[in-house]
């Protein structure tokens, strides 16, 4: 009696990467793969009661600026201050602090009115306050730092980041990118959820 052969595939291999380049990616993944113009911030991080932050909605690339800039700063203090809950704020120069609206009125007290070098992600514009606590303030919307070419890069660098071996591997043309950027505007997250199902379902390398 003849045993059946057993055919065992790896996920993606058809499409020669390791896994969807549109999933979850660790915080050095994303700091290694962020497309951000951050050098004038960097230049200005010795500069006492400097702050910059970073206004957006959800999704928008808050997070990705901030830790792309504290990959190039070892001395820096980084926290991501999670939805309901309370986060102790960190040591280090510059003190960087994602999702900064959920920082407590005492903590707001204690960090805008401090002479180091302020980077913070958040929903709310805090140019007022901070200025009031003597800060000199740069306000960056991300939603206007994701133009079409921009984000045709991050995704096909994503798919390259996942590549398995030599050879040819999906890719997103320019025209899929404006599309995208059209029906998801600056939402990132949105975007690459949307591939994210689409690479899940793809039975070829082709151009999307």
């Amino acid at each position: 009696m003849s045993v059946p052969q057993l055919t065992y595939s790896l996920p993606y291999a058809h499409l020669n990467l390791r896994r969807n380049p549109f999933g979850e990616f660790s915080a050095d993944e994303q700091a290694a793969l962020a497309l951000v113009d951050i050098d004038p911030i960097i230049a200005r991080m010795n500069e006492p009661g400097y702050a910059v932050q970073f206004v957006g909605e959800k999704g928008y690339g808050k997070t990705t600026h901030l830790l792309a800039i504290r990959s190039r700063l070892s001395g820096a203090g980084y926290v991501h201050i999670p939805e309901g809950e309370r986060a102790p704020v960190p040591l280090g120069c510059p003190l960087l602090i994602d999702e900064a609206q959920r920082l407590t009125q005492w903590q707001q007290f204690q960090v805008f009115r401090s002479n180091t070098p302020l980077v913070l992600g958040t929903h709310r514009d805090f140019q007022q306050k901070l200025r009031r606590a003597g800060r000199v303030v740069e306000t960056i919307e991300v939603e206007q730092r994701t133009d079409t070419e921009r984000l045709h890069q991050l995704l096909n660098a994503r798919i390259e980041w996942v590549r398995r071996c030599d050879g040819q591997v999906p890719s997103i043309t320019i025209t899929t990118a404006d599309s995208l950027r059209q029906q998801y505007a600056a939402n990132i997250r949105g975007i690459l959820h949307h591939l994210y199902t689409a690479f899940q379902n793809l039975s070829e390398v082709t151009e999307l």
